[in-house]
């Protein structure tokens, strides 16, 4: 759910050598070399580097998540995710050719914030607005972005133009909602119940929408960052 949050670490790559973050410059198609140096410069770039663009990205602030799905309503305000910094960096190619760059890693995260639920989850019916805290164990991405490649003051620079994704939550998801069902226990407590027993399901069921609102932001940092920078200064080429 969540993450991903996406394409955070392809990022890395255009500042490993930029002087900002402590790592070693790479040839694009090195996947050898930008493993570490992706895994050396995370916990630096993911506190956000204003200057190329970057936001913070543990704890990252969520715009507002607001989606009907499979008979259920539900929104997500005041959003906030944690856990970037800890993720592991599994892969990394970049496909010149195809002009293609894929990413894969995992992380346990955590997300919280103001939910309000309607209409069902799965076979029960559900309704709630209070406070969430949902907790994942081991989500892994993989994650593969289109780009272009574009001129600017005579210098080759990466123009992304889409990215696409598959996520799997394999260790476990643990749900905690206040207010469900208006307080009543002997309503919420099943529920609870159910959503922490059925939590493969649920993830894989609900969790696209909470990615592709973090993933859009994460983008748009992604999308200024190379704007500022040209190949040649951040890779070997």
């Amino acid at each position: 759910m969540v993450h991903l949050i996406l394409l955070f670490n392809v990022l890395l790559l255009g500042i490993v050598n930029c002087g900002v973050l402590p790592a070693d410059k790479c040839k694009l198609e090195d996947s050898s070399c930008l493993i570490p140096a992706f895994q050396k410069s995370l916990p630096i770039f993911v506190s956000g580097i204003p200057e190329y663009g970057v936001e913070v990205l543990d704890i990252m602030n969520l715009d507002d998540v607001k989606f009907e799905l499979a008979g259920l309503n539900f929104g997500l305000k005041e959003g906030t995710v944690k856990g970037m910094k800890h993720a592991v960096i599994d892969d990394v190619k970049w496909d010149t050719k195809n002009k293609k760059i894929n990413v894969d890693f995992h992380a346990d995260c955590s997300i919280k914030g103001h939910y309000t639920a309607s209409g069902r989850v799965l076979i029960l019916p559900i309704t709630g607005d209070g406070q969430m805290k949902l907790k994942l164990k081991n989500i892994h991405i993989k994650l593969v972005l289109d780009y272009e490649i574009e001129k600017k003051d005579g210098k080759d620079h990466i123009k992304l133009s889409s990215f696409s994704y598959e996520y799997d939550v394999k260790d476990g998801a643990h749900f905690d909602l206040t207010n469900l069902f208006n307080g009543n226990k002997d309503l919420s407590d099943p529920m609870l119940k159910f959503l922490n027993e059925n939590w493969k399901e649920i993830t894989k069921e609900f969790g696209g929408p909470m990615i592709e609102e973090s993933a859009k932001k994460i983008f748009k940092s992604l999308v200024a960052f190379f704007s500022k920078n040209a190949i040649a200064d951040i890779a070997h080429v």
